[in-house]
């Protein structure tokens, strides 16, 4: 009788973990001890459009796993999603002011390659995955958000130019930023543009909605790096008449940095617009008492 519950138990235990299991694990590289894989989200009725998405947690945590409300309501909604691990660098050190600046863009750089190899076998594979290659959108929260915004407009192209080659011919259908922000606004640029939605709290003191130092830390602290946010990112946008819209929370933190869970008709919007050659609306204020 006991060895009967046990078994009906592990059977209850496998039959829930595999209902709740909306997705494929699909390793796409191995980097020395590193290996990264994807969860893909697959729709049951495809409309055509993917997401590579990426997380945030500062370079140092995070996990693919935590984006599940946000992939699913989006699997919902007809997206292939594809969420990706990435090499954390700062994992167990932290990435405040006091972590050397060149150790900070060591780890912005390489969770960037993750991002372009991982895009790279998600084409390569299109056919299998059922997905169209002209239609991927690439989105991130936070540290993530960098990466989205930095694999289009990247500092690091020049000196890996072989890695980067691909993006010459390929380019994605547009990006979603939640506080996210870039490290180099000169590379903003009409050629390498796509279409952007851009979300920002105004009083973010993590990642700056304007210009201003990573964590507002100061001159003279090891971790100074001037960011450039999602407001200076539309701002420049306006002037390139690049699409773009933006969307600032008033009053708001770094806590926008995790609202595509709440944002899903906005993205939605956005990229069935994107999709179909449609005009975007430019700037939208959003007003609330608490966030």
């Amino acid at each position: 009788m006991k060895k009967y519950l046990l078994l009906l138990f592990v059977s209850v235990i496998a039959c829930k973990s595999f209902a709740q299991a909306r997705f494929n694990v699909v390793e796409y590289a191995v980097k020395n001890t590193d290996t990264l894989w994807m969860h893909h989200y697959k729709p049951k009725v495809s409309n055509g459009i993917s997401i590579l998405f990426v997380h945030g947690g500062g370079f140092e945590g995070g996990k693919p796993i935590n984006q599940a409300p946000f992939a699913e309501k989006m699997q919902d909604l007809g997206y292939n999603v594809f969420v990706i691990k990435y090499r954390l660098l700062q994992a167990g050190r932290g990435f405040g002011c006091d972590i050397p600046t060149p150790e900070k863009l060591k780890a912005i750089r390489a969770a960037i390659e993750d991002a372009a190899d991982a895009t790279k076998y998600i084409v390569a594979h299109a056919q299998s995955f059922a997905i169209d290659p002209s239609k991927i959108f690439v989105s991130g929260s936070s540290a993530g958000a960098e990466v989205a915004l930095q694999i289009v407009y990247n500092p690091f192209a020049k000196a890996d130019k072989e890695r980067y080659a691909f993006f010459d011919t390929f380019k994605f259908k547009g990006l979603m930023s939640f506080a996210g922000a870039v490290v180099d606004i000169n590379l903003v640029t009409k050629e390498k543009s796509v279409p952007m939605l851009l979300a920002h709290g105004s009083n973010d003191q993590v990642v700056p909605y304007g210009t201003a130092p990573h964590r507002m830390c100061n001159a003279t602290q090891p971790g100074w790096l001037m960011f450039f946010g999602d407001k200076t990112v539309y701002e420049r946008a306006v002037i390139l008449k690049i699409p773009a819209v933006l969307y600032t929370y008033t009053g708001a933190g770094h806590e926008i940095a995790s609202f595509m869970f709440n944002e899903f008709a906005a993205m939605d919007d956005f990229m069935k617009k994107v999709t179909k050659g449609e005009t975007l609306k430019t700037h939208e204020i959003i007003k609330k008492t608490k966030w």
